[in-house]
């Protein structure tokens, strides 16, 4: 009997020590683990990285190069929403196409828009619109679509950015100083460099061209003279008459700069650049690299080029 009782209170000792340890494990993963952010856009991925440095798990739906206007996305994407706690989009329509059908997919309340775990632009800043034509008079006149591209906006971003912390803070109270901190080294990064970029545009352009209104807010930024688009409509592909008004425009307000996305078409731009006997680039609206080094970077890539090939 007393070897029973031995047995007994041995095999109690085991599970109560087995038990220990699950609870210990259990409590542990639940004390790190980390808000899940999922931006839709590489340049909201970073920002999201600058704020929630490593506090923050961030996941990134649409990829470099790619336009997000018009993504479509698989089965994967929607998994990458089911334990997000913040989405973060760019708003203003960019992902209207594609990103509630995701969100509906993934079966996650806590991030439908209009709750705490849905952040856009549009909470932080006032869009922009876009120029109606080409012309003196229709360039001062807007249309009443909002421009979703703000993150080429430096300012915009750390508007936003701002926003962003405070959304962080109020869902990860324990480190809500930490978001704080971070998004004032953000501020600081941008404010920094932001004299520099400004510096080198004024040096390099003139009065340019794009083909999308995708750079509006980093030529308003820089102030940068737009001189039209080469989409006479967001989608639309001009025309030989309407090429040949661009034409008209290119040599009346002497540009010397036409510049396109990595994902609209380039061919278009470049018989246009070669009529005209300009110049065409591709610029960039984000390139690789991880929270606030990356944001910067971009501004750095496209600064870089255009003052490379504007020489």
């Amino acid at each position: 009997m007393p070897r029973v009782m031995k047995i007994i209170r041995r095999t109690s000792s085991l599970y109560a020590a087995a038990l220990l340890l699950v609870l210990s494990l259990f409590f542990a993963s639940h004390a790190i683990a980390r808000p899940v952010v999922v931006a839709t856009v590489p340049a909201l991925g970073q920002i999201a990285q600058a704020i929630g440095g490593v506090d923050i798990d961030v996941k990134i739906i649409t990829s470099i190069g790619h336009d997000p206007n018009v993504f479509s996305p698989r089965p994967g994407h929607a998994r990458m929403l089911i334990n997000a706690d913040l989405i973060f989009a760019a708003g203003f329509g960019l992902e209207s196409s594609w990103l509630p059908s995701l969100i509906k997919l993934s079966g996650n309340q806590k991030i439908l828009p209009g709750s705490d775990g849905y952040l856009s632009g549009g909470d932080a800043i006032e869009a922009i619109g876009v120029p109606l034509g080409m012309s003196s008079h229709q360039m001062s006149q807007w249309s009443p679509d909002k421009n979703p591209h703000w993150w080429l906006d430096p300012e915009m971003g750390i508007k936003v950015a701002k926003t962003l912390s405070v959304r962080l803070s109020e869902v990860d109270t324990v480190n809500a100083q930490r978001y704080k901190l971070r998004f004032r080294e953000f501020e600081q990064a941008i404010n920094e460099a932001l004299p520099r970029w400004r510096d080198y545009m004024k040096i390099h352009t003139g009065a340019v061209i794009t083909y999308h209104n995708t750079y509006v807010y980093f030529m308003d930024s820089m102030q940068i003279e737009l001189a039209g688009f080469i989409e006479p409509r967001s989608g639309i592909e001009p025309s030989t008459r309407y090429m040949e008004s661009l034409l008209t425009v290119i040599k009346e307000r002497n540009v010397k700069l036409i510049w396109v996305e990595p994902y609209n078409n380039r061919a278009i731009a470049k018989r246009l650049a070669d009529e005209a006997g300009i110049k065409m680039m591709v610029l960039p609206d984000a390139v690789e690299g991880i929270g606030t080094q990356g944001y910067v970077g971009m501004f750095d890539k496209m600064v870089e080029r255009i003052a490379r090939w504007s020489q």
